[in-house]
């Protein structure tokens, strides 16, 4: 089924719903009015997280050992000459070729950008790792998560407001994205209906300056490239907080050397305090935490108390109440 596109969308409205399909502004906006998102982490973290500061890490440290390479290799079997076996491959290159016909040799010219890039979005991309919350079902948190984020530790889930990752802002030193996890042929299906929202468009293609178009064609490829995970993985409905180093600005963000369960690694730190860079945008510790759930641990109301008291000391208002402590039956391990 094609995109249609209403007549009086602005050109920028029409090249994010071709290019971008459900995740522009407004869709993103409607996504979340029954819903939000959650940060699934340890009950340590948790307290330094709402001290002011969140951490995002290198996925080459993650938990799924396939963070972004699965996804590159979808786009580089797809560009690459020679290459086979790629249900991708035909429909990107439908793609590109329409938009080769608005501004002649423009698909070239991405894929040789996305080649430059290709060590640091695989090698330095750091990520905070959200996943979608249904608050009416999931008042206790869900359990695969608890399991695979939290382990044997205290766990926490940092229940967020999520109107700040609906926002697009203009050269961003960090973004928040959906995760897909389509197929191969899902992704083939949603690469043909862009070409065929783009072929109805090609006039609007052509009127717009050919570096916007090339950044909507290479912002499509980036998201294909690290923000994919395997289907199996769906589950999770995971949605990142993003930064590549050296291909996105640093503007606000502090690179540090941390060890982590005895792992050497830099850190990409991101401020959540009151006067913090990015709190014009809401991304404050206040602002963001709309309830905290305590997950299985032989200790809930040990660690409910340190974390109201996290919560008051971050100016939480009325934080006790905002506190549920999880009644999954997992068995924790003795500690």
């Amino acid at each position: 089924m094609p995109i249609f596109l209403r007549k009086n969308m602005d050109p920028l409205s029409q090249l994010d719903l071709m290019f971008f399909g459900d995740e522009t502004d407004d869709l993103r906006k409607k996504f979340f009015t029954d819903r939000t998102l959650v940060h699934y982490t340890t009950a340590e973290n948790a307290l330094n997280i709402l001290k002011g500061e969140v951490w995002l890490r290198n996925t080459r440290v993650m938990n799924d050992v396939a963070e972004v390479q699965y996804g590159v290799s979808l786009i580089e079997r797809a560009i690459e000459p020679g290459s086979s076996n790629s249900e991708v491959e035909p429909a990107l290159r439908r793609l590109g070729n329409l938009l080769d016909r608005a501004h002649p040799g423009l698909s070239d010219e991405v894929y040789g950008i996305f080649r430059n890039n290709l060590w640091n979005l695989v090698h330095r991309t750091y990520v905070t790792c959200l996943s979608v919350h249904y608050p009416e079902k999931e008042e206790n948190g869900r359990l695969s998560m608890w399991r695979a984020y939290t382990g044997n530790y205290a766990g926490v889930a940092l229940v967020l407001n999520p109107e700040p990752f609906t926002q697009m802002v203009e050269d961003p030193s960090f973004f928040s994205v959906p995760v897909s996890y389509a197929t191969e042929h899902e992704l083939q299906q949603k690469l043909f209906k862009a070409s065929v929202a783009v072929e109805q468009s090609l006039s609007l293609i052509a009127e717009q300056p050919r570096y916007t178009i090339g950044w909507y064609f290479g912002t499509l490829l980036r998201k294909i490239a690290t923000a994919s995970k395997h289907h199996g993985f769906r589950e999770e409905e995971e949605w990142r907080v993003m930064h590549t180093r050296y291909v996105d600005p640093t503007d606000g963000l502090r690179y540090e050397l941390a060890t982590i369960r005895g792992i050497p690694q830099l850190v990409t730190k991101l401020s959540l305090q009151a006067d913090g860079p990015f709190a014009d945008k809401g991304i404050t510790v206040p602002n963001l935490v709309r309830q905290v759930i305590i997950g299985p641990t032989n200790y809930p109301y040990v660690v409910a108390e340190a974390v109201q008291e996290a919560m008051e000391k971050a100016g939480i208002d009325d934080a006790g109440s905002k506190i549920h402590i999880s009644q999954i039956p997992l068995r924790m391990e003795p500690s």
